[in-house]
């Protein structure tokens, strides 16, 4: 009987080791055999750059197809500002709307580079989701004499579920 115990207690120490050095991966392979993800196979790379400066200040809409949504990972922008004033603060408005509710307002100020005065860079990781979106130039201080951005949103679309 004392044997009996002693093996069994043996066997179920070797099953605790093999356990520790073989059910991660094994319990990975499991796990990718019954489990997707399922949105995955639905993304589609997107990206476009959207031109902006002082002589149009109104949104200007970026066209996303019909039946997808825009997932926005990333945000660059660059551009020049200028004023006759003491300061001017460029600002970059990102309008989203989902599901028909009212848009979101996003301001981006890029900061001036420190040393090309009047140039302003900027990026960023973002998550905004969009069914449509537009982008803006603002401004704060002195109102800008010139002003040039370039914007460039990278991300992906998704089906609309």
């Amino acid at each position: 009987m004392k044997n009996r115990l002693l093996t069994f207690a043996g066997a179920l120490a070797l099953l605790a080791v093999l356990g520790k050095f073989y059910a991660p991966p094994l319990m990975a392979q499991v796990k990718a055999a019954f489990v997707q993800d399922v949105d995955q196979p639905a993304r589609q790379p997107f990206q476009v750059t959207v031109p902006i400066n002082i002589n149009n200040f109104n949104f200007t809409p970026v066209t996303i197809p019909s039946g997808k949504r825009l997932v926005v990972d990333y945000i660059a922008m660059s551009g020049a500002a200028q004023t006759a004033g003491a300061y001017v603060q460029p600002i970059i408005i990102l309008s989203s709307s989902v599901a028909s509710n009212p848009s979101c307002l996003y301001y981006i100020a890029p900061p001036q580079s420190g040393t090309a005065p009047g140039q302003y860079y900027h990026t960023e990781k973002a998550t905004i989701y969009a069914d449509s979106l537009s982008i803006s130039p603002a401004f704060s201080g002195f109102t800008p004499t010139f002003m040039g951005f370039s914007v460039v949103i990278s991300g992906h679309l998704v089906s609309v579920p």
